[in-house]
């Protein structure tokens, strides 16, 4: 009877141990948004909309991506009701959301950072009818593929900063001036007083990020390029002899635009290279600004060789690599 009465309440403290347990969680799940990379969730009801109005909003998101030397879309679509979007997709990193609904008395545009989960932009468009909405969609069109670009990049560099190589950091500070986020697997295929090479190779890609120091000079277009164009033939050997890779002469590139990079004033370009002597090619992005003392320029300059394969996740990958400037 005894043997019985201790067996009862030794089950009797399993089971309010094991209830203990399960209402303290084992572990904290960080409220991360999902998705792949370069993809979004087009939330519509097609019966409102003709063929046509469905096709000039793809025409928006899914131009070519500016700058590689192949068409790809910026942006791979996941549609869905609006039904379905409350139900499954409200984690998702970037939303566009059309919502026609005949009781709406005005056409309304709303851009939110942030409001289900991070990073996170959810653009919404409301009103009574498929032409209406349509037209704010076209009036906001580049705010919107710049938040959901950005937002993109803010993902890869939130990865980066999770798996980043801090004694290569600590290198770029002390050579440059600058912060940046390197992530895993990049190494040091060059080093000179001025020049740094970061090399992440595979067998079927190479992905390079070059941050290079130059006397003070105009940030134009030319000046850029030039600089880019002599440290390239100085410092980077191709895989043929006497050859290296220089800035590709393609008419309507680069791109140059100027932009504020955290506290830095700069000149981004975006572009195709080229090589000398061979064969190889493919795109790049670079960021140019002045150093804080106004004597010298600092470029960080990310570029892609991948023959055989889409180049515009890789592309991305470096420029978010670059745009981690501090």
């Amino acid at each position: 009877m005894k043997n019985r009465l201790y067996f009862l309440l030794a089950i009797v403290l399993l089971t309010v141990t094991s209830c203990k347990q399960k209402s303290v969680p084992a572990f904290k799940v960080d409220n991360f948004s999902t998705g792949k990379a370069g993809e979004m969730i087009l939330a519509i009801d097609t019966n409102y909309w003709t063929k046509a109005a469905r096709a000039e909003i793809y025409k928006v998101i899914q131009q070519p991506q500016p700058a590689i030397n192949q068409i790809e879309p910026m942006f791979d679509v996941i549609e869905c009701s609006n039904r379905d979007f409350l139900a499954s997709f409200t984690k998702h990193r970037n939303i566009l959301q059309f919502d026609i609904n005949r009781n709406h008395a005005n056409n309304t545009f709303e851009l939110k950072r942030d409001p289900y989960t991070s990073p996170q932009i959810q653009t919404t468009i409301r009103g009574n009818n498929a032409d209406s909405c349509l037209a704010l969609f076209l009036a906001h069109k580049d705010e919107i593929i710049e938040a959901m670009y950005e937002n993109d990049i803010k993902r890869l560099q939130n990865a980066h900063r999770k798996l980043n190589k801090p004694d290569l950091e600590k290198k770029i500070h002390d050579k440059f001036g600058i912060s940046m986020t390197v992530p895993d697997g990049y190494f040091v295929g060059r080093e000179e007083e001025d020049f740094l090479w970061l090399c992440f190779r595979t067998p079927k890609n190479d992905r390079f990020v070059m941050i290079y120091k130059s006397p003070a000079y105009e940030l134009t277009t030319e000046n850029i390029v030039y600089e880019r164009n002599r440290i390239t033939k100085a410092y980077i050997q191709g895989a043929v002899q006497g050859a290296y890779p220089i800035v590709a002469d393609v008419e309507g590139f680069p791109l140059m635009r100027e932009r504020k990079q955290h506290y830095h004033d700069g000149v981004e370009l975006r572009g195709l290279w080229a090589s000398v002597r061979d064969k190889m090619g493919g795109p790049f992005y670079s960021y140019t600004m002045l150093s804080p003392d106004q004597t010298s320029c600092i470029t960080v300059d990310g570029f892609v060789y991948a023959p055989q394969e889409k180049k515009r996740d890789y592309l991305r990958e470096v420029e978010a690599i670059v745009k981690s400037i501090k």
